[in-house]
Parts: C-alpha cells; structure tokens; sequence
C-alpha cells in the first residue's frame, strides 16, 4: 500500500512513499513533497510546473514485451508541483 509518484508524459526516476500500510493516513503535505521530488528526478525538472501522477504501488505494471522503463499505473491521480526538495525531505 505504499505511493508511487512519477513525472507525468517525461522520462524519469520514480518515488516510492512508504505508508505503513496506511496511505489514507498521508497528509496532503507529504504527498506534495514526493511529487516535487519525483518532478526533480525528472526530464522536467527546469520547467516550472510540472504535472506527477501518483496511485498505490500495487496498480503500477510494466506492460508485456514493452521497452524497459515503461509503466502503466490505474487509479492514478494527478497534481501539479515544482520541482525541488522540500524543507525536511530526506532522499535515501
């Protein structure tokens, strides 16, 4: 039941919020954190906003005989964030 944020439409690194198995416990606050960062990570990086889409880690598949690196994620939702590392964000 972990999160999974990634740059919507570029190509980039992905993030993984842990949730303890509680991801309707995620402030709004953190979420927004996790998409800036994943918005850093990106192709996107320079822009000034950029759109993230995040869902639970389980509705996020790779698709049979795709290039490597390429996902598709159902229940996703979308946000718009700038991309940078938020005060308190540790990257590990």
């Amino acid at each position: 039941k972990d999160l999974w944020f990634h740059a919507q439409g570029v190509t980039g690194s992905h993030v993984i919020l842990r949730t303890g198995g509680r991801p309707d416990l995620v402030p709004k606050t953190v979420v927004a954190k996790a998409a800036a960062l994943a918005a850093l990570h990106s192709k996107a990086r320079h822009s000034g906003l950029v759109p993230v889409v995040w869902t639970e880690r389980r509705y996020v598949r790779k698709p049979r005989k795709a290039a490597p690196g390429t996902a598709v994620c159902l229940r996703e939702q979308s946000l718009f964030v700038e991309p940078g590392v938020a005060a308190g964000v540790a990257a590990d």
